[in-house]
């Protein structure tokens, strides 16, 4: 290394905190973040649960490129629960800090690498995400076999990180300069991440660390006040996204966080799905401080959504007009009870293919299972979600402190649920929960209005370029008629 960096390296060997403020040129460093450097040093095993915004993935940025820079040839195993979750937000974040520090000349950033341009192969940091269809012994094998002088091992957003890829960690700590660090909302109160600070046995040997985002200089006081209003300061929401803490159990919340957490930035090729249809569902605001949603969604993978309030049924149906044409949509969902009828109305008179009327109050499929349509298509998100099987859009707009796949996953874990005298589930209704100070779903119901298409979208909205088939019997160049198309 350059003779500067190399006179410092021995102060910055012990003291991160040092290294993050000279090296990487950091201003703002949070207490948090602070005590958290000064103990990483000293430790050999660090686990930190967290609120939303504390600046968590920065930290294990910092530590990452701390123990790149002052270790010749150390080794960093790097994982988090989905590969975008390393490339979009750790690896930018690294690639971040690198570019402006002193040590921008020393590495190399590549798609899922850092190394030392002196030896690529021997002195690295490498991402790695373990795949969540693989067997036990398959995710078992994501930090396996890895063994070093200088060896760090970091796990972003821990919670949602299977069991299995836990196991291979305990074994690799053998020498004196081995680390990990395990970081990130405590979305369950279950698996390895909670065990390290809750079990009485297994977090005595970890060096546990908990922010709260109400303390940490990074988050606006306007935040924890939104959540607080929105979902209630008893809410699981509130526990995880703002205390830091795990959720508690609740057998009355129809979707658990960790089953639709699981979805944020779930990867659907878009190559997967080019052939079925886009569809649109619209859930329209009931009350003034409710906005309206048109929602766009593709097989199970769900686009960013347009927001509305205060707007009156023309301008919201020009909207939702606008949005069809746009996306290229071949059908509208709307929810036609109370001031969403209007609004459809409207958009009938404009011809709109492939619109439909949805009134959730209507029969379910099996009162003995759901009491009405609406909780039938409830039960089938919360199904979804279990499996992992939505996509939902892991992306953050100007102003906003969550991703809109956040902001959806904080509304299904929102509503309640109870049961009909035949045994049915019936879900919460916006106006229970108005009484209990927590705001409407309406991104959520937006999302269960295209439940209500799905099984069928492929049979209902025919793809356009089909019309291009030639048929059995016309000759090459044949034009399709209109009633052609109809017969095929």
């Amino acid at each position: 290394m350059s003779d500067p960096i190399v006179g410092k390296l021995k102060e910055w060997k012990n003291h991160p905190l040092i290294f993050v403020s000279e090296a990487l040129g950091v201003k703002h460093i949070s207490d948090q973040q602070a005590d958290g450097l000064v103990k990483f040093a000293k430790t050999k095993k660090m686990s930190i649960r967290s609120g939303h915004g504390t600046g968590k993935t920065v930290f294990a940025a910092w530590c990452i490129l701390w123990f790149l820079t002052t270790r010749a040839y150390s080794k960093v195993m790097c994982t988090a629960p989905t590969g975008r979750q390393l490339s979009d937000y750790l690896w930018s974040t690294i690639s971040k800090w690198l570019r402006q520090s002193l040590i921008a000349d020393e590495f190399i950033i590549q798609k899922d690498k850092v190394y030392h341009i002196s030896s690529p192969k021997e002195w690295w940091a490498r991402a790695i995400s373990a795949s969540v269809k693989a067997t036990k012994e398959e995710q078992a094998e994501t930090l396996s076999g890895i063994h070093d002088k200088h060896l760090l091992i970091v796990v972003d957003e821990s919670a949602g990180v299977h069991d299995p890829v836990f196991i291979p960690i305990e074994g690799a700590l053998t020498q004196e300069d081995n680390k990990v660090l395990l970081i990130g909302n405590m979305t369950q109160n279950k698996g390895y991440f909670y065990d390290t600070h809750f079990h009485s046995t297994i977090k005595q040997s970890w060096t546990r660390l908990h922010w709260d985002c109400r303390k940490s200089s990074l988050v606006k006081p306007e935040y924890p006040e939104y959540m607080a209003a929105k979902y209630g300061v008893d809410s699981n929401i509130f526990r995880i996204r703002v205390e830091g803490n795990p959720p508690l159990d609740d057998d009355t919340v129809l979707i658990p966080t960790t089953w639709a957490q699981q979805c944020v930035g779930n990867e659907i090729p878009e190559e997967s799905i080019k052939d079925d249809p886009l569809y649109l569902g619209v859930d329209v605001a009931r009350y003034g401080d409710d906005a309206s949603i048109i929602l766009p969604r593709r097989n199970h993978k769900i686009y960013p959504w347009s927001e509305f309030k205060t707007m009156n049924t023309m301008d919201l149906g020009g909207y939702i007009n606008q949005d069809y044409y746009e996306l290229n949509a071949e059908g509208v969902g709307i929810d036609v009870i109370g001031v969403g009828g209007p609004v459809y109305d409207w958009l009938q008179k404009k011809n709109i293919p492939g619109l439909t009327g949805v009134n959730v109050t209507h029969s379910s499929s099996d009162i003995t299972k759901y009491h009405r349509l609406r909780d039938e298509l409830w039960c089938r998100v919360r199904d979804k979600c279990m499996l992992g099987l939505y996509s939902f859009p892991e992306i953050k707009r100007p102003m906003d402190q969550e991703s809109l796949g956040v902001q959806l996953v904080n509304e299904l874990c929102s509503v309640k649920y109870k049961f009909n005298a035949h045994g049915g589930i019936v879900v919460e209704s916006k106006k229970d929960m108005k009484a209990r100070g927590i705001a409407s779903p309406n991104i959520a119901d937006a999302l269960c209005i295209t439940e209500y298409f799905h099984n069928m979208s492929s049979r209902i909205w025919k793809k356009k370029k089909k019309k291009k088939t030639i048929r059995p019997g016309m000759e090459k160049g044949t034009r399709l008629t209109r009633d052609t198309w109809q017969i095929a």
